[in-house]
């Protein structure tokens, strides 16, 4: 393929405050968002974190655990972490000059970011070696990518709305990766295996997949949609894969779809049907109102753990609370949880079946919070100084 960028000579960029103490990975709704456990914080643990000038108050954007304990979260102006499982933060970076849309740690040294330096600019990808204390620029040409993707610290991708770029030697050359027309969306499990959506002129969608590195594309599902806003993909294997398509919004309401494959796409199951009076039909086949609901909103993230457990986040200004869904028997079944979270926008970082952290992106109510029992209660473990 023929090369696209060049990389110029790294340097490292901007200092923050060593994290100290990180290892190596080794009912009623009010009820649901508990205290934090005796001898743990829940407020912003004495930081000062930085908030760009241009980007409001200060809240969290991104959030990824390497493990049950090691864990980051990040927004506009710091990067905080946690050793403990989320009881005590201590500040990464908080110079207030990169707002970080999203991270990517490979150890808990090495890691790649995609961050801005003002609202108006795009998307700079960013490579630290010592856990993000400081960063090296990875320069990407003329693009700022809406998303990144690295499978180890040489091999990754970089995605815009309409283009894939991969990079096989930490981003020093990119090339662009073949994709079908109107590609909105892909998601690589490996060099050789890949998902995507494509938005198809006459409406509706296709999911398409490759299992040569994007030499060749296959048609798997075929979804008929009045209107195609695009979608995501989510899995960690090839044969396992949750896709979330969009249909229209309206009155703070957005209607959408969600289906699932566990044998590599030979048979789909459509799990969520999510058809709302402002939004309209949801993306699909038609479905008894209520049939297949999933949470309220629009979705915002998904998390997925192997072939077991799926999580969604949704949310919307109209709801004072993040909308939250499961499945822990792969995809069979689906319910609907109150997260007794306020706000309406979160990303999520499972680390195991039952494991997983919440991080609240809305401007308020902005926080960071964790479950032990799949999503059945959770507890703050950060708040920001205006969150509530």
């Amino acid at each position: 393929m023929k090369k696209v960028m060049n990389m110029l000579t790294a340097a490292a960029l901007l200092t923050g405050t060593l994290l100290s103490g990180l290892a190596a990975p080794a009912g009623a709704l009010a009820a649901n968002a508990a205290a934090a456990p005796a001898g743990c914080q829940a407020d912003d643990h004495g930081l000062k974190l930085a908030a760009m000038k241009d980007t409001g108050s200060a809240h969290v954007q991104a959030i990824q655990f390497l493990g049950a304990n090691i864990g980051r979260a990040a927004g506009n102006g710091f990067m905080i972490g946690t050793s403990d499982g989320g009881c005590h933060w201590q500040s990464i970076y908080n110079t207030g000059k990169l707002s970080f849309n999203q991270m990517q740690f490979l150890t808990n040294s090495v890691g790649y970011v995609l961050a801005k330096t003002s609202a108006e600019k795009q998307n700079t990808l960013l490579k630290t070696t010592n856990g993000g204390t400081s960063y090296a620029w990875v320069p990407t040409g003329q693009y700022g990518f809406d998303r990144i993707q690295f499978l180890n610290e040489n091999v990754g991708y970089g995605f815009t709305r309409q283009f894939t770029f991969k990079t096989t030697n930490g981003g020093k050359n990119w090339t662009k990766v073949t994709t079908p027309p109107n590609t909105r969306y892909v998601q690589f499990i490996s060099q050789d295996k890949a998902w995507a959506i494509i938005v198809k002129a006459a409406g509706g969608y296709e999911v398409m997949k490759t299992v040569d590195g994007g030499k060749s594309w296959v048609n798997s599902l075929a979804v008929q949609s009045s209107v195609n806003y695009g979608g995501a993909i989510y899995g960690t294997d090839s044969s396992d894969v949750w896709v979330v398509l969009y249909g229209s919004s309206g009155m703070s309401q957005t209607s959408y779809s969600v289906f699932h494959t566990s044998d590599a796409g030979a048979h789909w199951k459509q799990v969520i049907s999510n058809t709302t009076a402002g939004g309209g039909p949801a993306p699909g086949p038609e479905v008894a109102a209520g049939k297949l609901p999933g949470p309220a909103g629009r979705p915002t993230d998904m998390a997925v753990i192997g072939h077991s457990a799926a999580y969604m986040a949704a949310g919307t200004g109209a709801l004072d609370q993040v909308q939250f869904g499961r499945s822990v028997d792969d995809g069979k079944t689906w319910k609907n949880l109150p997260s007794g979270v306020p706000g309406y926008e979160a990303k999520l970082s499972f680390v195991s079946p039952s494991s997983g952290y919440m991080a609240v992106t809305s401007d308020s109510h902005s926080g960071v919070y964790k479950t032990i029992n799949n999503g059945t209660k959770w507890t703050k473990l950060f708040g920001l100084p205006d969150s509530n």
